[in-house]
């Protein structure tokens, strides 16, 4: 049996049900967002987020990445995923990880209930955030796949824990002496940020499980214009345990 596919229903694309999709097949829909997500059981919305920002740090560092940008663009063709990866995205990340302290994982597998699939990076730290490169340098569609991979990494963290029968019956028998309950209960995590890019262009998202919505920030970032304040953004992000956003 091949690989599942949306079936059509009015004007857009329906996702069947019970049948996980890929974040590629998310990707390929070419449906509106709005439609995507009300699918996955989340509402849409298009912003101003105010993301943190911390304050400069490593300037000499970001300085001769960002001469290294405008001297190498000319002389490498972006039309691949792998060359938008290694000129842009791998090292404003590596500046965000030279600033503060997080993990950065690479191809980092991720299974929801209704998608799964291989996260491009994930960045953990007091947040989560998930950042995507968009196929065919498609930003659009790009934040669509993107905000399913939000969605699945969530539905991911609730999920029960599979674990061996002998592991169960040795932690069911510890938490028994401790008079703990012996299925803690699972809760999808509150926020989930993401950041979507072209290479030259990046786009922040937010997930907000306690307002069932995915919200998708007004602002593009340039590189290397804005080199220092996405750093600085990913930085605040790991580091802040507590982040108050304000959408308007």
């Amino acid at each position: 049996m091949g690989p599942p596919v949306a079936r059509q229903h009015g004007n857009f694309m329906v996702l069947q049900e019970k049948v996980p999709h890929t974040f590629s097949q998310i990707f390929d829909l070419n449906s509106d967002t709005a439609d995507v997500l009300a699918e996955l059981g989340y509402r849409y919305r298009v912003l101003s987020l105010s993301l943190p920002c911390s304050p400069p740090g490593n300037t000499p560092q970001l300085d001769l990445l960002g001469e290294q940008m405008r001297r190498r663009l000319p002389h490498v063709p972006l039309a691949t995923e792998a060359a938008r990866g290694a000129l842009y995205v791998s090292p404003v990340l590596f500046a965000a990880l030279d600033r503060v302290n997080f993990q950065l994982l690479i191809g980092y597998p991720v299974s929801g209930r209704s998608v799964q699939g291989t996260v491009d990076y994930l960045l953990r730290g007091k947040n989560e955030v998930v950042v995507a490169g968009a196929r065919e340098a498609d930003l659009t569609r790009g934040f669509t796949q993107m905000a399913a991979q939000m969605i699945a990494l969530s539905e991911q963290a609730a999920a029960p824990k599979v674990v061996s029968r002998h592991a169960r019956r040795a932690g069911k028998a510890r938490r028994a002496q401790r008079g703990e309950s012996t299925r803690p209960p699972q809760r999808p995590l509150p926020l989930v940020y993401g950041a979507v890019t072209t290479g030259t262009v990046w786009q922040f998202g937010l997930l907000d499980n306690a307002q069932k919505g995915v919200v998708q920030d007004t602002e593009e970032y340039l590189l290397p214009r804005d080199l220092e304040r996405l750093v600085g953004t990913f930085a605040s992000l790991m580091t802040e345990e507590k982040v108050n956003l304000v959408a308007s």
